[in-house]
């Protein structure tokens, strides 16, 4: 690739088949409303334990971010995603054949789930790279191809249920995923990375031309600099960032809540089946036009991207905490609406936020531990929702533990602001060293990187 498709050329061949897998991948971990319903009635374990079904595979989906992205640029984006499509075709296969609910943790949950980890940070990172002046607009469209997914996804899973039983579904669905291995041999290396490596190779040699190192002495070298690339805590230096990494774990809970408590509460009014599977098509369906209509707009520059994640976060508060006092098919078709443009939308934004805080140089372990950190925020997050139903019969309060978790996203972008300034005066500098050879410094609400003058030791 040439440095000027950067914007252009492969650049959007790469946002093509990404957004492809992203459909997939995405599409299909959020209909699992409609698996959700069917194993509460095939096991008969409690919504809080089949909850947790999900919750591993999603702990797994988003907490391998770090690892699959350090493999992701130490191997190619596009292998480690190969491996990722392959698991998740053996742990659905694995899924169709097992007798017991607490087997589909090790099959589903495990397998699968690190399956889908392998896929979803290199797959949501490697955009940013091809992408400059159109970086909000490019991860927008990317992220909303999983509307397409979440609008076709549930009639398919319903249709495949109905004709196949659960377990034949599985199966298929299995084989469907398998695609994603197609399209990520597409994708192409980003060639920062490809000359980041050279480059490193290079100084490598040059520095130690005659000593020869026993491998012993060399594994534990590989080991201690990949350990410092995956988890770069030295970012949370950075006040910016810490305040929106804090602010995105509580969205992301929010919109994973939903994702359970939404299908719970249309059953619980026995609106049917097939309502459930429309509601989830509803939210995949403004989420597609929501989350591109977003990116577009940040790339405008109206209004700063926090300020845009503030509003999705605001207006996700006060849609959870009414829509309990409003049990009709309307109410709760919209509410599914009104949770894909605003609780759904906000992922447009992760990835341009992260390199706003960081800068490009700094952003694959900055999302990845990002990543990482949400997929634990939802393995606490959808049990919890599951037992609140349990514990009160209901899910009111379900929705009102959603909403309570966006209201904490606003407040953290709300002070971020006093918590910089206290944090620059504390620290008595402007000035965020990421490494030893960047420095990051905020111009304008955006971070602008550059080169260190700084001899080494």
């Amino acid at each position: 690739m040439k440095n000027t498709d950067v914007d252009r050329g492969y650049s959007w061949v790469v946002l093509i088949f990404c957004g492809i897998i992203y459909l997939v991948i995405a599409g299909g971990v959020k209909s699992f409303g409609v698996l959700y319903t069917e194993l509460l009635e095939h096991y008969e374990a409690g919504a809080g334990n089949t909850a947790w079904i999900s919750s591993v595979c999603l702990l797994l989906f988003m907490g391998l971010g770090p690892f699959s992205n350090f493999l992701g640029e130490k191997y190619t984006y596009r292998l480690i995603m190969c491996i990722g499509s392959v698991l998740v075709l053996i742990g659905y296969t694995a899924s169709a054949f097992v007798p017991r609910m607490d087997m589909l943790f090790l099959t589903y949950g495990v397998v699968a789930g690190t399956g889908y980890g392998l896929i979803f940070a290199p797959c949501t990172t490697i955009i940013s790279f091809y992408f400059k002046k159109r970086r909000s607009l490019a991860n927008g469209l990317m992220v909303s191809f999983s509307g397409f997914g979440s609008l076709l996804f549930p009639y398919m899973y319903r249709f495949l249920i109905d004709k196949y039983g659960l377990h034949g579904a599985l199966l298929i669905i299995g084989a469907v995923f398998f695609h994603t291995c197609a399209a990520s041999l597409l994708l192409r290396q980003p060639p920062q990375l490809l000359k980041k490596k050279q480059k490193a190779e290079e100084e490598l040699a040059l520095a130690t031309p005659q000593k020869i190192e026993t491998p012993e002495k060399t594994q534990y070298g590989c080991f201690n600099e990949a350990k410092k690339r995956i988890f770069k805590l030295d970012l949370f230096y950075n006040p910016k960032y810490t305040v929106l990494f804090c602010a995105i774990l509580f969205q992301t809970a929010n919109f994973a809540g939903n994702l359970v408590a939404l299908p719970g509460h249309i059953q619980s009014l026995g609106l049917g089946k097939q309502n459930i599977a429309l509601s989830v098509s509803l939210l995949g369906g403004s989420e597609i036009v929501a989350r591109a209509f977003l990116g577009w707009f940040a790339d405008l520059n109206i209004m700063t991207r926090t300020h845009l994640f503030m509003v999705c976060s605001f207006v996700s508060t006060i849609i959870a905490f009414c829509i309990p006092h409003l049990p009709y098919k309307e109410a709760v078709l919209c509410y599914a609406v009104l949770m894909g443009v605003f609780s759904g939308s906000f992922w447009s934004l992760m990835g341009v936020l992260m390199v706003d805080c960081v800068g490009l140089a700094n952003f694959s372990p900055a999302f990845g531990l990002l990543s990482m950190a949400s997929a634990f925020s939802i393995l606490i997050s959808q049990p919890i929702i599951g037992w609140l139903k349990d514990a009160t019969g209901s899910w009111d309060m379900s929705f009102r533990f959603t909403g309570l978790l966006s209201a904490l996203a606003f407040l953290f972008c709300l002070t971020g602001p006093m918590i910089e300034r206290c944090w620059c005066c504390h620290q008595n500098t402007g000035t965020i060293i990421i490494d030893d050879t960047i420095q990051v410094e905020e111009v304008n609400g955006k971070v602008e990187e550059s080169v260190l003058l700084k001899e080494r030791s």
